[in-house]
């Protein structure tokens, strides 16, 4: 069934078209991939489908009553909430009815009218029963587990959002967009900000989500895995492809191969039919020609196959040959006051490696990389270069480029012999064309600023490339480009980046973030993804198996031997064996005294005219103490359970 449906839909701004006859339906928990060059129009059509902002033409059909959320790549945040509370924003109706239920059982407490507190009651009870019905005992939780998946540990909840770093921020925003859960989500970039691991919680959150996905992405593992639907935006239109990412370019393929097929053979239809109609215009055959050049003005003509998608022309100038050992990093360990990010690593880098740099955000990559360029010093260990080492260090914040700059004056720096020409030629590759390039750096979005960090990084002839988070910013076409200039490049590279799709293409060793420390694994980044889940399942297995021996080995030790299991007497374990039998008498005996609480509670006669509000109030305080009670008998039994379940018999 379809919930939205555009026909011929168009956007215009000015005299300028954002997109036309845009045509295509998205059905009910399907999963759509928005892709396409960045300033094409997607979060304009993501804009138009949620209703935040008319069509200049063709329609948009959506279901009644179907709500959205979009989550946006940029907007302010003004509060001064922590992030805990943020979270909860998205509850705020549950947040408010959480609060009154606590007033109307202080107001029953209080009130000495029977009929008052009557009404009370049967107003609490009504609010308890809506409460449960949305959810209201799972908000906490649910916020509590998306916090943790987009990498909000626990102690940084009461942190205020004015504290949080723009990468928190856009994490925040997504966790409110996910646990508002709309019938159709709309998420605009949205593993922009996440590391890894993160990313990976959000493929199998929204792989599971109960509605609608449409995403606008750049990460090819990402659409692969979570999409069944891809929309490609280019040439002012846009075309819909069932299937997941790759079989979206198997199938855009085949269609521009058909399209540049009947485009070559329109024009030469076209062309015979103007030599004909030029050769007997003036001739014999005359109205022949004249009713083919009717003909031919009103024939629909076949756009050729646009090659948007490799617009960038990025090749790295060769820096010359390094030594066979490129660096030595010798016990380099960093810090932030006395906050340690990971212990002191060392390691040898050889000529022509290809090394990518993994871990979850704030481990220290990019510290480590800066220590790596001579940027910084390290709390401890040093870093020596080899022999003829050029080196070339591109940062993901763009520190290094001058905002004051014009685009043509930060690049050409690099190459100061360069002629004008040929300096416009070499922007030009980058899409930055006539007065394009008198732009001021600062000016720029972050796109485009990458492009002039690309620009210049690619004339600096170095033969080490420093490469932190260079696939920021930029879209799919772009980073295929970035991806094949770096398979051609013949020097040394070392990348941080959250790409898989590049991290798999490139790597020939990985420096992971484990436990406090990076591993120097030897091998791709996809050999290290096996290692690493082998490694997991086998300590999984290990523990597994040493639990399931305890229970053969507790009472029996080995000659000589010891047991990791704490030993206690025969009199002792008596004892906690009598108090976790009686642990078990006291919770049934609670949950009878609750079911039969909630049945006199049950009883209109209770509430009857004449009857005295004190007793329902009574029975309401029993019900909640009883309640309270057993939580905190299970909570001691399971505590029991476990201790018995984890000694020995001295």
């Amino acid at each position: 069934m379809s919930i939205v449906r555009l026909q011929d839909a168009g956007k215009q701004y000015g005299d300028r078209w954002i997109f036309r006859n845009v045509s295509f339906a998205v059905g009910d928990r399907e999963r759509w991939g928005i892709v396409g060059r960045n300033g094409v129009g997607k979060t304009t059509l993501f804009k138009a489908i949620t209703g935040d902002e008319e069509t200049t033409e063709g329609e948009i059909w959506r279901h009644p009553g179907l709500r959205f959320t979009l989550l946006r790549q940029n907007r302010g945040e003004r509060s001064t909430a922590t992030v805990h509370e943020a979270a909860l924003e998205p509850f705020a109706d549950l947040v408010e009815m959480e609060a009154q239920i606590g007033r109307d059982l202080d107001a029953m407490g209080a009130t000495a009218d029977p009929h008052e507190a009557a009404r009370l009651m049967r107003t609490y009870d009504r609010q308890v029963e809506e409460f449960r019905r949305r959810g209201g005992y799972e908000m906490r939780s649910r916020a509590d587990a998306t916090l943790e998946g987009l990498g909000f540990p626990p102690d940084t909840w009461d942190k205020p959002i004015s504290a949080l770093s723009g990468g928190e921020l856009g994490r925040l925003r997504l966790a409110q967009t996910l646990l508002a859960q709309p019938d159709v989500l709309l998420l605009d970039e949205p593993t922009n900000h996440l590391d890894l691991r993160s990313t990976e919680w959000l493929e199998e959150f929204l792989r599971g989500y109960p509605g609608t996905v449409m995403v606008v992405s750049h990460d090819r593992v990402f659409l692969q895995r979570l999409c069944d639907h891809i929309l490609h935006v280019e040439e002012q239109t846009a075309y819909a492809y069932t299937g997941g990412y790759e079989s979206f370019l198997d199938q855009r393929e085949a269609r521009r191969e058909l399209q540049r097929k009947q485009f070559e053979q329109q024009q030469a239809y076209i062309n015979r039919t103007e030599d004909f109609i030029r050769r007997n215009l003036a001739g014999q055959k005359t109205k022949q020609a004249k009713s083919r050049r009717t003909l031919l003005s009103r024939l629909e003509r076949v756009a050729g196959v646009s090659e948007e998608d490799r617009a960038m022309g990025l090749r790295f100038a060769s820096g010359g040959r390094s030594g066979g050992v490129v660096m030595k990093v010798d016990g380099v360990q960093c810090a932030y006051g006395p906050r340690v990010l990971f212990a002191p690593f060392s390691a040898e880098v050889a000529r022509s490696e290809r090394i990518v740099i993994v871990g979850p955000n704030g481990c220290g990559k990019s510290t480590l990389m800066r220590v790596l360029a001579g940027v910084t010093q390290g709390a401890r260990g040093s870093v020596t270069m080899g022999t003829g080492v050029r080196t070339a260090y591109y940062r993901q914040d763009f520190t290094h480029l001058n905002p004051d700059h014009k685009i043509r004056e930060e690049v050409g720096a690099a190459a100061p012999g360069m002629t004008i020409t040929e300096l416009r030629s070499h922007l030009g590759r980058f899409l930055f064309s006539g007065e394009d390039a008198e732009a001021r750096v600062g000016d720029l979005s972050g796109g485009e600023q990458a492009r002039v960090a690309l620009a210049r990084i690619t004339l600096e002839k170095a033969n080490l490339l420093l490469l932190d988070e260079p696939t920021n910013h930029l879209d799919i076409e772009s980073r295929e480009v970035l991806e094949e200039a770096l398979e051609n490049y013949d020097g040394t590279v070392i990348l941080i980046s959250h790409d898989r799709a590049m991290l798999s293409a490139m790597s020939t060793r990985v420096w992971a973030y484990e436990d406090g420390r990076f591993v120097d694994f030897s091998g791709s980044y996809d050999e290290y993804i096996e290692w690493s889940a082998r490694r997991r399942a086998e300590q999984a297995s290990t523990a597994a198996s040493a639990r399931a021996a305890e229970p053969r080995n507790s009472s029996a030790p080995a000659a000589g031997g010891s047991t990791d299991r704490p030993a206690i007497s025969k009199n002792e374990l008596r004892r906690r064996e009598r108090e976790f039998a009686e642990l078990e008498k006291r919770i049934a005996s609670l949950e009878t005294r609750i079911g039969e609480t909630e049945t006199s509670l049950a009883d209109p006669a209770l509430y009857g005219a004449g009857t005295d509000p004190a007793r329902a109030q009574a029975l309401a305080a029993e019900r909640d103490r009883l309640t309270g009670e057993l939580a905190d008998a299970y909570t001691l039994w399971e505590r029991v359970g476990e201790e018995l379940s984890g000694v020995s018999v001295a």
